[in-house]
Order: structure tokens, then sequence, then C-alpha cells
């Protein structure tokens, strides 16, 4: 190998060496987040960045400063969890695990699915600003145009989809319950195309 590699022209090494370099930063981020789909997509599903956890016996929810590049970077790092899209506050969306592949999104949901991350606190009192709604919604036609088994009945809320609970307290709260309250989601599903 070392010799086949001193043999070369410098363009061609050149070329050799940022196709190997490639190759080793790709399989380096295989994760679940980026096998290709082996089933066909019938569904999108709406997250938001904050949630309900327990703190001294208080349910709080954690925050979610920020914009579409810093939690892009977020999912892009991390081990386990990924996401298709991020939109932010500002109406910025930006893409990550590419739809035909799987992002570890939502247990259960994540081989038939494309996943869409809101920047929002997901507390009820964290209002979806109109730029965002619009980018949101119109990410989702385009969805939708793209993907025949998609329809606006196809489109859920993650605390659809998941009813894991935890207890805080003496309570039981539910886990996932983004994207949240502030979210009016009758309003949104009935304005899809």
């Amino acid at each position: 190998m070392i010799r086949t590699v001193a043999k070369m022209p410098m363009l061609k090494l050149i070329v050799w060496l940022c196709c190997a370099v490639q190759v080793a930063a790709v399989d380096a981020r295989t994760t679940t987040n980026s096998k290709i789909r082996h089933s066909m997509v019938d569904a999108v599903v709406l997250h938001s960045i904050g949630g309900p956890y327990c703190k001294s016996d208080k349910v709080e929810y954690s925050r979610a400063p920020g914009d579409a590049l810093r939690w892009r970077s977020f999912f892009e790092r991390h081990k386990v969890l990924g996401i298709h899209y991020v939109v932010d506050r500002q109406g910025r969306v930006l893409s990550s695990v590419a739809e035909n592949r799987i992002a570890n999104h939502a247990l259960g949901w994540n081989e038939r699915s494309i996943g869409i991350e809101l920047v929002n606190d997901g507390d009820g009192q964290d209002l979806f600003p109109q730029a965002q709604w619009l980018a949101v919604q119109k990410l989702v036609n385009g969805i939708i145009a793209r993907h025949p088994k998609i329809n606006a009945n196809r489109v859920f809320r993650h605390s659809d989809i998941d009813h894991r609970i935890f207890v805080c307290g003496r309570a039981k709260i539910k886990q996932k319950q983004d994207p949240g309250k502030g979210f009016d989601y009758p309003k949104f599903v009935s304005s899809l195309d």
C-alpha cells in the first residue's frame, strides 16, 4: 500500500487522500441516524427541543436557546439522536439527516417517518412565531409532495405517538409533550395543502 501511494502522481495522490479521508469520516459518523431506509415513509413527526423533566419533585422544562444552526450541530454530534430538519424561531430551516435515511427521533417510528425539530421550550409559554409557523408549514407541504403516503392526517405530534411517563413527586407526567400546548396543532393540520 505504501509503495503504491509513493508511486502515484501528485494529483492522483491528492484525490486518493481526499476520498480516503471522506470515507473514514462517513464511517466514523455512521449511526442509526444515517442508515438507508428500507420502508416507505408514511408520516411526519413534529417535535420541540424543550421538554419536561423533574427537579426537586417539581416539573420543569428544559429551554431551547439558540437557533437552527446550534441545534442541528447538537444533533449531528449526538451519538444516538438524529433529526431530518430543524426549524428555528426566525423561520430558518436546516436539514440534517437526509430524507432517504433514518433519523433516531421517535421511538418505534424512525424507519417510517420524517422528524422535524422546532426550536421551542415546549412548555406552552414559549410561543411559535409566525416566521417559524410558516416555515414549518412550507416544509411539511414539501415533504407531503415528495412522499405520496403522507397527507395532513399523517402529520403527528411527538406527544401523539409516544405515551411514556415519568414520576415527579407523586404525579405521573407525560414525558413527550412536544411540540407542546403552544403549538395550535388542529390549525396547523388544517392549513396544509
